[in-house]
């Protein structure tokens, strides 16, 4: 596999100097009265960089509460796991919300009784 990405790495490469050698030609950049000439492939790639920039920064809070829930999962696995050792009993989940507590009595009041019929 990291033969693969050091290919595609390569190849990347070689794309990019081809566009830069065909690309070459000065243009003019304004942007909120600021003017530069520069080449073509460099405004491309400068802008490029800004957009995969822009992108990361809008996707961290995400990625922050996703890794901050998981370790919080595995801490409480740990803990299980750890009860699990010591007393040889699995605990108790907790409910994590009263929302979730108040779901889970609700789907054991929708369970059909012992005589096969659902409660009304």
């Amino acid at each position: 596999m990291r033969i693969f990405y050091i290919v595609l790495l390569i190849a990347v490469g070689i794309v990019a100097v081809v566009f830069a050698g065909q690309n070459s030609t000065p243009i003019t950049v304004a942007f909120f009265g600021w003017s530069t000439n520069a080449s073509m492939s460099l405004v491309l790639v400068i802008t490029l960089a800004a957009g995969i920039l822009l992108g990361v920064l809008l996707l961290l809070p995400s990625v922050w509460k996703r890794t901050h829930a998981l370790s919080a999962q595995k801490k409480k696995t740990r803990e299980a796991e750890n009860q699990l050792k010591n007393t040889g009993s699995i605990p108790e989940p907790k409910p994590s919300s009263p929302t979730e507590s108040a779901t889970k009595e609700n789907v054991s009041q929708d369970k059909p009784s012992a005589g096969g019929e659902a409660k009304s």
